[in-house]
């Protein structure tokens, strides 16, 4: 069981990171639905330099496309030195806002997910991490703000 009580990869070293950015070899997860929620893929689509200067030719793909790729923990500079801070601030400020009343309710039925079973985010904080995964815009770009 992952640090939350969830099923989780056979190896910690095995998760993946579902707020990764857009590089070659990376997974396109999800695209920014017009209710400004991430929409996730059905299949899990490996992206590379061609799909991502299309991209880009639109500006940062992390603006409107979610990806993943493999847990980076101590390499990446939003792991706290046991867990992933990005979704330990979503739901930080998502229940500080009360999940329900922002329609985010787990009970509501999960989006389905092509990482689920591997994802850093789902081992660490279960189902409401699912339901908050929806709302997580992924923009790298120098001088915007942190991920949600």
């Amino acid at each position: 069981m992952g640090p939350g009580g969830f099923p989780q990869a056979a190896r910690p070293d095995q998760y993946a990171c579902p707020s990764a950015p857009a590089e070659p070899g990376a997974g396109l997860l999800g695209v920014l639905g017009p209710d400004g929620r991430i929409a996730n893929l059905r299949l899990l689509m490996q992206v590379d330099e061609e799909f991502l200067q299309a991209a880009r030719a639109k500006g940062a793909p992390e603006s409107r496309m979610r990806f993943t790729s493999p847990c980076q923990t101590k390499r990446c500079s939003q792991w706290t030195g046991h867990s992933c801070g990005v979704i330990e601030r979503v739901m930080s400020a998502l229940q500080d806002r009360g999940m329900a009343e922002a329609g985010l309710a787990p009970q509501q039925g999960l989006q389905p997910c092509t990482i689920r079973a591997t994802c850093r985010w789902y081992a660490q904080a279960g189902p409401e991490a699912c339901a908050a995964c929806a709302l997580v815009i992924t923009d790298t770009r120098e001088g915007t703000r942190e991920p949600a």
